[in-house]
């Protein structure tokens, strides 16, 4: 008579491997639950780069038409500085406003972003509707996209970048982003 043998895992192995796969999840968890800040982290980017390249458009369209000083309705009702940046669409050559800064945002780019001016900075922006994605200012002419959905309690720490429009320069302050 032959014997017959399990071919099962014992408890031990069993608990053995639990534990494995356990240790495995505990330490995987934090990777996955941090999706959400990279999204934003993206959407930034996203945004950042395509105003980048929105603006160095709307500059070799007015190098291409042969422009030498400030033009008004190049770009649909664009209106464009002395030197061929973006100024917004209210017939004059600089941004003086946070609206002059909307309106740069909006015709340089096609997004779905919503954008509004807070009254105040840093307690306006904590006080904006949930659906606002990004706080539009002005100061000295630059205007600052502050983008504040991923959390309206941090004000001035959110990611931001600027636009000056005398020389056509989009930034990022080094704290927003690494």
């Amino acid at each position: 008579m032959k014997k017959q043998s399990n071919s099962g895992f014992t408890l031990i192995e069993l608990i053995i491997v639990i534990v494995i796969l356990g240790i495995l999840a505990v330490s995987a968890a934090p990777r996955f639950l941090n999706l959400t800040s990279d999204a934003h982290t993206a959407v930034f980017n996203g945004t950042l780069g395509s105003f980048r390249a929105g603006i160095d458009l709307a500059h070799n369209k007015w190098r291409v038409s042969g422009n030498s000083g400030a033009v008004e309705n190049l770009v649909d009702t664009l209106d464009f500085n002395s030197i061929g940046f973006p100024a917004g669409i209210d017939g004059g050559d600089q941004v003086g406003s946070e609206q002059d800064c909307v309106d740069v945002f909006n015709s340089v780019m096609e997004s779905d972003l919503v954008l509004a001016i807070p009254v105040g900075d840093g307690a306006g922006i904590k006080n904006l509707a949930a659906s606002v994605d990004i706080a539009v200012t002005n100061n000295a002419n630059i205007c600052y996209y502050t983008f504040v959905s991923e959390s309206k309690a941090v004000g001035f720490e959110a990611p931001q970048f600027r636009y000056l429009y005398t020389t056509g320069d989009v930034t990022v302050d080094s704290f927003t982003l690494n």
